[in-house]
């Protein structure tokens, strides 16, 4: 079984915990109308009885799992910001579980959401589901400094193809606030992330993200990186980051013992 993501973890926790204390019939029951096509799991996530929000919310999670790309997880990505916290934490992390994509645009909302007590859990869910497209909305949030942490761990789950050329993108973007470039750096070196020390070779040279750029490149940087490096040095007047990369490019440049 694959390491659960800290989003599935809470939610595995937090169900089995509140599952202890159901009416164990009344769910059963809700769970049984459901599947069999008798009721709506959707209608009944406002339901006034815990039994029957908990069976819908099982019955619209396994449903998801096993169709992540069909109609349903859009519907139910749109009641997150409709239903209690409690719904809304179980549900997302039955859309991080299905990385159901097409929900993407409801949960980045609810993570933009500033009076939301589950932003940090929409960031994470957003990981799991947005692919590369999510590293763009991602470090958009990051300038929210109560959120900043939650979305550097969010970055640095982000997978799937095109995710290394978004963070390129991100990184290299004059237009992304300071606090969203950052985010991406360190979210790359907690990646190990070696493929942006190129972009990296180039922002060293604002003075602005210097030093993270500087911080980067010592942990990230590659021996095939040592022109870039060059380049970099050549053009970097700070005087102690001078020194640090040329004590890097020497670094690089010794071949290492066989």
């Amino acid at each position: 079984m694959r390491f659960l993501p800290a989003l599935l973890l809470f939610g595995a926790i937090a169900g089995a915990a509140e599952t202890s204390t159901l009416d164990h019939a009344k769910y059963t029951e809700a769970l049984r109308s459901f599947r069999q096509g008798k009721a709506s799991a959707l209608t009944a996530l406002a339901d006034p009885s815990v039994e029957v929000r908990r069976a819908a919310i099982d019955d619209l999670r396994e449903r998801v799992v096993d169709e992540p790309s069909a109609p349903l997880a859009a519907q139910v990505g749109a009641v997150l910001g409709k239903v209690d916290h409690e719904t809304a934490r179980l549900l997302l992390a039955a859309l991080a579980e299905a990385k159901a994509t097409s929900t993407a645009p409801q949960v980045a909302a609810l993570a933009a959401q500033k009076d939301s007590p589950l932003r940090a859990e929409a960031a994470l869910a957003l990981a799991e589901i947005g692919g590369a497209k999510a590293v763009p909305i991602l470090a958009e949030l990051a300038q929210d400094e109560t959120l900043n942490e939650n979305i550097i761990a969010a970055l640095a789950k982000v997978s799937g193809p095109g995710v290394t050329d978004a963070f390129n993108a991100g990184i290299l973007n004059r237009q992304l606030d300071l606090a969203g470039r950052t985010a991406l750096i360190k979210a790359a070196i907690a990646r190990n992330n070696r493929a942006v020390s190129p972009s990296l070779c180039t922002l060293v040279a604002e003075e602005a993200l210097r030093l993270e750029a500087q911080k980067a490149l010592l942990k990230l940087a590659r021996p095939e990186d040592v022109p870039a490096l060059k380049a970099a040095t050549a053009k970097v007047t700070n005087a102690a980051t001078k020194a640090a990369l040329e004590r890097l490019i020497v670094k690089l440049e010794k071949p290492s013992d066989k």
